[in-house]
């Protein structure tokens, strides 16, 4: 193996151990100049073998196709844990709570397990979760922002929906997410989605992120929060090690059931 060779095998086995790195970090690691950095980086990019994104590169490994999400193909995944997260989330919520309800299966696993038994204001942009909450709770007070209706994240989003999501103020917001990734933070598929979680999370006194742990070390296409923005993250007993570590090191609280 040639000198380049055994450089670039380097240089991607760091990023894929990593799953981001900064051209400064690769040019640390490795000895090398910035320079030469970008120059392998330019060869690996057309071989395949890392992605180009903000501020440096991923991993090849890490997922970032939105086409291959599917809620109903989401809610099959991981179904039993994403009903435990949902119901320690359940004994977060008080009676009389004003609450966002976000996208995706494990808020919506949560919605399905709210009854009738108290009442609650809650505020959702996603058509699924509206279905079930109108089902669920007929004492409650049930709001949805209104706005122009995307069919694939089957979300009510426009600059009208996010603006009535911002007038008003929630005890507790449920918020989901397709990738968390320490150097690239909260991700999800849709950019329709992506400013109606932001609106919601400026809007609450608690932010409670609800993911299962296939999430984490995965990178979705669009960025929409950072940990520091959570009150609280609530996932499951196969967490990595390490991602549990740095969320209890960020000081937001851990929930693993």
């Amino acid at each position: 193996m040639s000198k380049i060779e055994s450089r670039l095998e380097q240089e991607v086995t760091y990023v894929d151990s990593n799953h981001f790195s900064t051209v400064r970090q690769l040019s640390e690691h490795i000895g090398v100049s910035e320079m030469t950095i970008r120059r392998d980086l330019e060869m690996l990019k057309k071989l395949n073998k890392i992605n180009s994104v903000y501020g440096g590169v991923t991993s090849t490994r890490i997922q970032r196709n939105q086409n291959n999400y599917s809620l109903t193909a989401e809610q099959a995944k991981n179904w039993e844990i994403k009903n435990k997260i949902a119901q320690k989330a359940k004994e977060l919520i008080e009676p009389k709570d004003v609450i966002f309800f976000d996208t995706g299966s494990t808020v919506l696993a949560l919605a399905e397990q709210l009854s009738n038994e108290n009442s609650y204001t809650c505020i959702t942009s996603s058509l699924t979760t509206l279905a079930v909450l109108t089902m669920n709770l007929k004492k409650s007070i049930i709001i949805t922002p209104g706005g122009v209706f995307s069919d694939k994240p089957k979300v009510f989003y426009d600059i009208n929906a996010v603006n009535a999501i911002k007038r008003y103020r929630a005890n507790k917001s449920f918020i989901g997410a397709t990738g968390f990734e320490i150097n690239l933070g909260i991700t999800c598929y849709y950019p329709e989605d992506t400013p109606i979680k932001q609106a919601m999370l400026d809007s609450s006194e608690q932010n409670i992120l609800l993911l299962d742990s296939s999430k984490f070390g995965c990178i979705s296409s669009f960025q929409f929060a950072t940990l520091e923005q959570f009150s609280t993250v609530i996932t499951d007993t196969n967490i990595p090690d390490k991602y549990a570590q740095f969320i209890e090191r960020s000081g937001v609280k851990l929930i693993i059931v």
